[in-house]
C-alpha cells in the first residue's frame, strides 16, 4: 500500500473513527485503526464491537492499493501532531512508514486477518439536517443516566413518528426532549418505531458528523442504528430493553409561569450555590415582578439573589437541584426562557421563548427537591 494525503484531511477521518476506537479493548487487534487504500479512495474504520465508524479521506492519491491495520491511539496522535505538509503512507511487510516534510515515522502493522468484519448497515428509514441531529443530541445527553445498574436510563430513546424524529432521555429526577423534522421513507413492516441508543456513543458519534444531511439506518428486527453521510458511516448497536414511561410529564398542567433571561439566572445560581449544602439545593420564590434565589443558613451561612422575571400565576416557592438546574437552561440555547410551575412540589417544565422555530421543540422536565417542613 502507498498513498499521499493532505494531512488535515487525514486528522479529519481519524478523529471521526477515533470515538470507536475502545480505550480498554477486549481483543488487542480492537487498538487498531483499518487504513484501507482503493484505485480511487482511501478510508479509515474502527469497531468495538458496540459501534463501528468509517470515514472516507478526501483528495488521496494512491500510488498501491492495499490494507493494513495500525495502533489507532498512534497513528491518531501523529497526524494531530504533524506539520502542514501532504503525508505520505508506504506499508511494507510489517510496517507502516509515515512521512511529512521532514518528519519520518514507523509503526509496527498488526494482522488485519484478525479485525472483525464490520456490521452490515440496515435499510435507510429517513433523513434529516445534520447539524440539527448533532445539537439535538447535545441538548438531550444532559438528562441521560449514568448509573449502569439502570441501563435503560442510560440511552437515548428514539422515536420514529410520521413528521418528526423525538430524542428523549431520563435519569429519573429530570427529562429533556427534543423533536427534529425530518423525511421518512416509505414506511414498511420492518421499520422500527423506537430505539434505545446508548447515550455516551450517540454523543460522541455525533460531534463527528459532517456534512448538510444525514441518513438514518434501522429495522424493527435488527439491534444496529446506522447514520451515514456523504464522508462517512457508522453504526451503533442499540439497548434491547424497555423504555421509563415520561408521556405524563408533557401534559400542559400549570398554575404559575415565569420568564427570564437565561444569562442572567445561570450567573445568579452559580453564584447562590456556592452557599448551597453539598450543592444539594437551591430555593427560588417568584413573585409577580421578580425571582428570589436562596441557599444555605444557619451557622454555614447564606446566600441570597433577586432577579426580575415576568411572572403570571400564584406566587410559589420551591427548590431544585442547582447543577440539574443549571444544565437544563443552558441546554435550551435560548437568552430567554419561560418555566411552566405546578406547586412547590410538582415537576417544572423549561423551554426556550424565542421566535426560532428551531427551539421550539425542546422540553427540559424538573423533578424539584422537597424542601424541609
Amino acid at each position: 500500500m502507498k498513498l499521499r494525503i493532505e494531512r488535515e484531511r487525514l486528522a479529519e477521518a481519524l478523529s471521526a473513527v477515533g470515538p470507536a476506537v475502545p480505550r480498554r479493548p477486549s481483543m488487542p487487534v480492537l487498538a487498531g485503526i483499518l487504513l484501507r487504500a482503493e484505485p480511487d479512495s482511501a478510508s479509515v474504520a474502527a469497531f468495538d464491537h458496540e459501534m463501528s465508524s468509517q470515514a472516507r479521506i478526501g483528495g488521496a492519491e494512491v500510488s498501491e492499493p492495499g490494507t493494513v491495520l495500525v495502533s489507532g491511539r498512534l497513528l491518531t496522535e501523529i497526524a494531530r501532531a504533524l506539520p502542514p505538509h501532504p503525508v505520505e503512507l508506504a506499508a511494507t511487510t510489517d510496517r507502516l512508514e509515515i512521512v511529512c516534510g521532514q518528519s519520518r515515522f514507523d509503526l509496527p502493522l498488526m494482522a488485519v486477518e484478525d479485525y472483525p468484519e464490520l456490521p452490515t448497515p440496515p435499510p435507510t428509514v429517513g433523513s434529516l439536517d445534520c447539524a440539527e441531529l448533532r445539537d439535538a443530541v447535545n441538548q438531550v445527553v444532559v438528562a441521560a443516566g449514568r448509573d449502569d445498574t439502570l441501563p435503560m436510563l442510560t440511552g437515548v430513546n428514539l422515536e420514529f413518528h410520521p413528521t418528526f424524529l423525538r430524542l428523549v432521555t431520563t435519569d429519573r429526577f429530570r427529562i429533556a426532549i427534543r423533536d427534529l423534522d425530518w423525511q421518512p421513507t416509505t414506511p414498511t413492516d420492518d421499520q422500527p418505531t423506537r430505539l434505545l441508543v446508548p447515550a455516551r456513543a450517540l454523543a460522541e458519534t455525533a460531534k463527528t458528523l459532517t456534512g448538510p444531511r444525514i441518513n438514518l439506518a434501522a429495522t424493527a428486527t435488527q439491534t444496529i442504528l446506522g447514520l451515514t453521510t456523504p464522508a462517512q458511516h457508522h453504526t451503533l448497536r442499540t439497548l434491547d430493553l424497555p423504555y421509563a414511561p415520561y408521556q405524563r410529564y408533557l401534559e400542559d398542567r400549570r398554575t404559575a409561569t415565569a420568564h427570564l433571561a437565561s444569562a442572567d439566572l445561570i450567573a445568579a445560581i452559580k453564584r447562590v450555590s456556592l452557599l448551597s449544602p453539598r450543592g444539594t439545593q437551591i430555593e427560588l420564590s417568584f413573585t409577580p415582578t421578580k425571582t428570589r434565589l436562596t441557599a444555605g443558613g444557619g451557622n454555614e451561612g447564606k446566600a441570597e439573589e433577586t432577579l426580575p422575571c415576568d411572572f403570571t400565576g400564584t406566587p410559589v416557592t420551591t427548590a431544585f437541584n442547582p447543577r440539574c438546574l443549571h444544565e437544563g437552561i443552558t441546554a435550551t440555547h435560548s437568552d430567554s426562557l419561560g418555566l411552566a410551575l405546578n406547586g412547590p412540589t410538582k415537576a417544572a417544565t423549561l423551554r426556550a421563548t424565542t421566535d426560532d422555530p428551531d427551539q421550539r421543540g425542546f422540553t427540559y422536565v424538573l423533578m424539584p427537591v422537597r424542601l424541609p417542613a
